[in-house]
């Protein structure tokens, strides 16, 4: 381990007693408590510096960076406020607990971003115009430089705390306290070139560059912060853990169309696992709940678990399939399928019916194309067939 990760460890467990339990809400709470908490009082105290330090030397640069700073500071109130509202049981308006107040924080701080940058801006077109001298003295750049130190451990004490529980709160937290090393190194740099060249506008076309950057940073961070809102895609690695699980389960063949809902302080998971019919529909019943209960215990929340009967497979059966199974491999769009089955509409005719997947970039509007066209294939090709049933896998199941 790391002399700063064992550092960062040490200052942690002064403030979380249980500092492993990661999966439990209430420390994962604390962690964003304590992230939002120690950022407000050390970023309060290199404001009233840099705000004291650019009022004295009369620098638009270095007050754009205070009021850069203060931003952060708005950004960690809203953190602390939105851990506090997390922490708040479920209601009956508010059933499944208030976890995506987590998500809702990093939008906030990106408003408060493009708000500053806008602000800045203004003044820093004016100082760039119509210029004043800007009061310099040698210690004031080390001043500045030692604010940097400060904030890059601040950046580097919060990511670590947003890596332990794998927030996005606190990690685009921590994200803009690094940037403040960027901006405060362009401002030094600024003042250092305009007292020297005699140029006290460069103050102002340095603001320009700092305010520009704020808005930018507020576009990108509000533009991750809406995904989670809007319905973010679980990882591979997440979809991979829940096949693995299901198929653990005595009895469960497979699992597809795995649907995930992420609440913030919770999951709603819901899948179809394949189970052959053999076991009759009180024992399927029965399998599936076991494998509701062990995908609870590892991803919390509530999990549902659809049956899926696995017919057995007659040399008929086997026949038709492999049939399908040639003719789909003529469509470059089906990545794979699932569930397939015959059924007897009478003596003489069978139905078809199956769950394809589709790649992932093809368009929604293109799903039911793709369904008619593998119908008419299969008519053509497979003897017997009254009609087919084919069920395009949406693309928020997996």
């Amino acid at each position: 381990m790391k002399i700063s990760e064992q550092l960062n460890r040490r200052i942690s467990s002064w403030f979380i007693a249980d500092l492993d339990d990661i999966d439990n809400k209430q420390v994962r709470i604390q962690y964003g408590l304590i992230a939002g908490w120690i950022s407000i009082i050390a970023i309060l105290v290199l404001f009233c510096v840099k705000i004291i330090l650019g009022l004295m030397a009369g620098s638009i640069s270095v007050v754009a960076n205070a009021f850069h700073l203060l931003s952060h500071l708005a950004n960690s109130i809203i953190l602390v406020v939105s851990f506090k509202v997390t922490a708040r049981p479920a209601t009956a308006k508010i059933p499944f607990g208030h976890g995506r107040m987590e998500h809702v924080a990093p939008l906030i701080m990106s408003i408060f971003l493009f708000v500053s940058g806008i602000q800045i801006g203004e003044n820093s077109v004016h100082q760039a115009l119509e210029p004043h001298e800007v009061y310099y003295w040698p210690v004031l750049p080390w001043i500045l430089l030692a604010t940097i130190l400060v904030k890059q451990w601040l950046a580097q004490f919060v990511g670590y705390l947003g890596k332990r529980v794998d927030s996005h709160a606190i990690l685009t937290s921590a994200r803009h306290h690094k940037i403040e090393a960027g901006i405060s190194l362009t401002v030094i740099g600024g003042l250092i070139a305009g007292h020297y060249i005699h140029r006290p506008e460069v103050d102002g076309y340095i603001g320009i560059l700092v305010s520009a950057w704020l808005v930018y940073l507020g576009y990108t961070h509000g533009r991750e912060a809406l995904i989670p809102l809007l319905g973010q895609a679980p990882s591979k690695d997440m979809i991979r853990k829940i096949k693995e699980t299901a198929k653990s389960v005595e009895g469960v063949e497979d699992a597809h169309e795995i649907i995930v809902h992420d609440y913030g302080s919770m999951y709603t998971i819901s899948l179809h696992t394949e189970i052959p019919a053999k076991f009759g529909p009180p024992e399927m019943h029965e399998i599936a709940e076991r494998c509701e209960g062990k995908l609870r215990k590892i991803f919390g929340g509530e999990v549902i678990c659809h049956t899926d009967p696995l017919m057995e497979k007659t040399p008929e059966t086997q026949a038709v399939e492999a049939q399908f199974r040639e003719i789909i491999a003529d469509f470059l769009q089906i990545i794979d399928y699932h569930d397939f089955r015959l059924i007897a509409e009478s003596r003489k005719k069978i139905i078809i019916a199956a769950d394809i997947d589709v790649s992932e970039d093809l368009p929604e509007s293109e799903s039911k194309q793709i369904s008619e066209a593998l119908e008419s294939r299969v008519n053509e090709e497979i003897s017997n067939v009254a009609y087919c049933v084919f069920y395009v896998t949406p693309k928020f199941a997996y």
